[in-house]
């Protein structure tokens, strides 16, 4: 019966990394910029390091994406971190990102909506403790 379960759940967790993908190909903006928007659209400072490893795209992307973006106005420097650089979005990159991110947050709202009326807030929970544990668990068989 767990064989199912995490069956299931594979494809579940593959199918919505395929919609992010089509939804953020859909968006203004390129598919790694999309991730950086969506790191930096909380209004929050980030280092390329933090995107790199959230969203696993190798920091060379990050880097030229993150140049690229700078070029066009979305994003600045803030300061630092220990030895990271931190950035944030602009004013001008708020705004790109607000209509960039516009479906994906229309989409997402629509699934956690439907989501929590079948099931408890607790079904969050669980999916962060999963991802914890089987995070752990790949960390514990690498020695990190």
């Amino acid at each position: 019966m767990e064989e199912s379960y995490i069956r299931r759940m594979a494809q579940c967790i593959t199918r919505m990394d395929g919609q992010y993908y089509d939804y953020a190909r859909r968006s203004l903006a390129s598919e790694n910029e999309v991730y950086v928007l969506y790191t930096l659209s909380d209004g929050g400072e980030y280092s390329q390091k933090t995107i790199c490893d959230e969203w696993h795209i190798p920091k060379t992307t990050v880097n030229a994406v993150v140049a690229k973006m700078k070029t066009d106005g979305y994003v600045e420097g803030a300061g630092a971190e220990g030895r990271e650089k931190l950035l944030k979005l602009t004013p001008k990159g708020m705004e790109y990102a607000k209509r960039a991110l516009a479906f994906i947050h229309d989409a997402e709202d629509y699934a956690l909506k439907r989501t929590l009326e079948r099931f408890s807030p607790a079904f969050v929970d669980a999916l962060e403790a999963f991802a914890a544990y089987f995070t752990e668990y790949g960390e514990q068989k690498n020695g990190n």
